[in-house]
């Protein structure tokens, strides 16, 4: 995250310090305005439209069914309903008709009328060395004083659900495809008496059932082999003693299975390894799983096979149709690039590894310790070899470290895929507990239900907290483009199942709607001190000072003039009415001077910091100063408003001349600019700009996404701070889907309820869409 340093003062002498006039209802002007007579009432129709025609069926957390073609929508936090998606742009943004797949609308200034018109002589910007504008700002106080004359005070809005942030009204209807626990699955036909957790876990095999056995193996000379049952075996031999064995490592690549020669070749090396071992017996693949019944379970066993061998041998060659000589080091290297071949090293029990190659010397083999082999076989060895190291046991790594670190490793590796969940298949071998194979699972399927199984310390609710470099990475690239580990993420929810179409089932988030359609008047309240009370006071009674004061000098002036007629006249006044005229212009003094004021004693009744406030997010598209936000929201810029300091990547922080943290604008650093200005011509399916404001923590955030998230859920502590998942909603499938992950204040779930069972996803697919036809 970048960081401003050197002399740099936020907020002097910058364009982003003062507010910026907006169109506003201006726009009802423009060809492209539509009208409506719900709220918002003027917008602009989507410039894209999704290709699908088909209809999806929705059920909202009211249990209402709303049928419609595909479009963008959000749920309504006031009821549930699931409504069109509209979105506050910048000026720019909503003249330059954009590419975008929702609906647009702009910025409105929404704070009290009386407010805006007190702010309105300073509302623009002042140059403390100018007379001509301390002059605009005296000749504005004459009508903005007059105008609050006739405008009540009024009072704070009232709290919505104890100042809570808007509920996420969203509820999962469905099945999980596999539920954390089993009687939440869907019901089977024949459904079981009993709920068995072992029926869900791969038997372990104790001990190989085939081996090839060596003929003699007294003698050292090579007698040839015969591959067998291990029981019938032993009820030839009449034994029941311990059975060791040598597990052969081998790489089809090097040695085809279709290949006779290749076959004799390996097992060649397999017979001589054996006998140099003084071994009966090894194992090697392509002769020991010989029933097709038990071929895809006995491929995923292996692991059992390696842990029970006395040791392990790794047999390298090049392949028969080979014209060109290589060296036994590359094509040890060429062997470790297999995906299949990583956990026979790390699961062999020796602490060396012996090398046999095709057509070489095979009574000298090449003998590597199993501490160096990483580094000279392995091209990840710095990762490699910790893993290494784990099972030698030199070195502890966690669970979370082991999961992590062996995905990696078989991540990088090269292999010809027979399932989709393949690495994941290579990865429970590494593990205690090992689900079943299903056919029908995707990669992050396997991978979520092999992490339900086993105790790899909350891992998917810590992988579903990270934000990755770019969101369409593979689930398993699981880097953070705050730079924090996995192990620094502390969940707060939990996974309660995997889902279809590569989703999980999440319970115990908190959870809030984003108001994106435009902002609104927020409830707050402020510390009642005498400067404050006495202008409210002021404010009350001033217009009403200035007027009795008018009424009673008119009136007095009336007693003291002579009454005349057609018979009579008064030589003189009476001074019957100079009492009256005395007590009008002290009202007038007393009242007078407030009332001109009006605007000041406003600013300060409203103005200053916040005690309390209602927690909303808003959400726009674009950026906009904090001068602009405020004056938008609270009708003038009292600074109440600052940018988060490390809250979205994009954020920017200084250390001032005291040594505090100090936010700073993101748009001083020339990246975000060129960010900003990219985005405006963003079409479907590219990142955009879009900022956000909390009124609970007074912290604006800018982000980047693909789609306006239309709520964010908390679900982890990182750092001092929560992790909150900004979520587009896939309501065609009840999904919501990652699209940005944001840092907001601990203190924010003060105020936020936790949300029911959701359907999450981390990479939302990609609709079609064309541009929209204009009738």
């Amino acid at each position: 995250m970048k960081q401003h340093g050197g002399g740099y003062i936020p907020g002097a002498n910058t364009p982003h310090t003062r507010s910026i006039h907006l169109k506003g209802s201006l726009h009802f002007f423009d060809p492209e305005t539509r009208f409506r007579f719900k709220k918002p009432h003027l917008y602009q129709l989507p410039t894209f439209k999704y290709d699908s025609t088909k209809t999806y069926r929705h059920r909202d957390a009211m249990d209402r069914v709303l049928t419609v073609s595909i479009d963008d929508r959000y749920l309504n936090p006031v009821d549930g309903r699931l409504e069109e998606l509209h979105v506050q742009a910048t000026d720019q943004l909503y003249d330059s008709q954009g590419k975008m797949t929702w609906r647009r609308t702009f910025i409105r200034n929404v704070a009290p009328l009386n407010v805006r018109i007190a702010t309105w002589p300073i509302d623009f910007s002042v140059d403390p060395q100018s007379w001509k504008d301390w002059g605009i700002i005296l000749l504005k106080f004459i009508p903005s004083s007059f105008a609050l004359t006739f405008l009540s005070l009024g009072t704070d809005s009232m709290p919505r659900a104890d100042g809570k942030y808007p509920p996420l009204l969203y509820k999962f209807h469905g099945y999980a495809k596999t539920a954390r626990n089993q009687i939440e699955n869907a019901p089977k036909r024949h459904p079981s008496k009993e709920i068995s957790p072992a029926s869900l876990i791969t038997r372990r095999l104790l001990n190989p059932r085939y081996l090839c056995f060596l003929k003699s193996p007294e003698e050292s000379k090579l007698q040839g082999v015969i591959p067998m049952l291990v029981t019938t075996w032993r009820t030839q031999h009449e034994s029941d003693n311990i059975l060791n064995y040598v597990f052969v490592a081998y790489s089809a690549e090097q040695f085809n299975h279709d290949s006779t020669e290749d076959m004799e070749a390996l097992h060649q090396i397999a017979e001589r390894a054996a006998r140099d071992a003084q071994l009966p017996a090894y194992w090697i693949a392509c002769s020991c799983m010989p029933d097709a019944s038990e071929l895809e379970e006995d491929v995923y066993r292996i692991s059992d096979i390696m842990r029970g061998a006395k040791a392990m041998v790794i047999a390298v060659g090049a392949p028969s149709k080979t014209t060109y000589a290589t060296t036994t080091k590359k094509l040890l290297q060429q062997w470790g690039e297999r995906m299949w071949t990583f956990p026979e090293v790390l699961l062999s029990q020796s602490n060396e590894v012996r090398v046999y190659l095709r057509n070489g010397q095979l009574e000298t083999p090449l003998v590597i310790p199993k501490g160096q082999f990483a580094g000279q076989v392995w091209a990840d060895a710095t990762v490699s070899r910790q893993l290494v190291d784990h099972y030698q046991g030199s070195l502890g790594l966690s669970r979370l470290e082991l999961v992590t670190l062996a995905l990696e490793c078989l991540q990088s590796r090269k292999t010809t895929q027979y399932l989709p969940g393949d690495h994941s298949y290579v990865l429970m071998g590494l593990l205690r507990l090992r689900p079943k194979i299903d056919r029908t699972d995707t990669g992050f399927q396997a991978f979520a239900r092999l992490s339900l199984m086993n105790d790899s310390d909350l891992l998917l609710e810590r992988v579903i907290c990270t934000l990755p470099k770019d969101l369409c990475h593979e689930w398993h690239e699981m880097g953070d483009v705050y730079g924090c580990s996995l192990w620094d993420i502390y969940p707060t929810c939990q996974v309660a199942g995997v889902g279809e179409d590569d989703t999980i089932i999440i319970d115990g988030a908190y959870g809030t709607s984003i108001q994106w359609d435009s902002f609104q008047q927020i409830w707050s309240t402020r510390n009642l001190s005498w400067r404050r009370w006495l202008s409210w006071k002021l404010l009350h009674f001033a217009s009403t000072f200035v007027l009795l004061g008018f009424i009673l000098i008119g009136v007095g002036a009336q007693e003291n003039t002579p009454a005349t007629s057609d018979y009579y006249y008064s030589g003189g006044s009476t001074g019957a009415g100079n009492p009256l005229i005395a007590i009008g212009v002290i009202l007038l003094l007393m009242g007078f001077p407030a009332w001109l004021m009006a605007p000041r004693l406003l600013q300060i009744v409203l103005g200053g910091k916040f005690r309390n406030t209602q927690a909303v997010v808003f959400g726009l598209e674009g950026y906009i100063n904090l001068a602009t936000i405020e004056r938008c929201i609270f009708g003038g810029n009292f600074n109440r408003l600052r940018w988060s300091t490390n809250g979205s990547p994009l954020s920017r922080h200084q250390k001032n001349s005291f040594g505090e943290c100090v936010a700073v604008d993101p748009m001083d650093d020339i990246d975000v600019q060129n960010l900003v200005e990219r985005a405006k011509t963003a079409g479907p399916g590219e990142q955009r700009i879009f900022t956000i404001v909390d009124t609970y923590s007074m912290e604006v955030t800018m982000f980047q996404a693909i789609r306006p998230p239309i709520a964010l859920i908390i679900c982890g502590s990182e750092g001092g701070m929560k992790r909150a998942i900004g979520c587009s909603y896939d309501w065609a499938t009840g999904t919501l889907y990652r699209e940005t992950v944001l840092r907001m204040p601990t203190t924010v779930l003060n105020r936020m309820d936790r949300v029911n069972k959701i359907k999450f996803g981390l990479k939302r697919p990609n609709l079609p869409a064309h541009p929209r036809v204009v009738n």
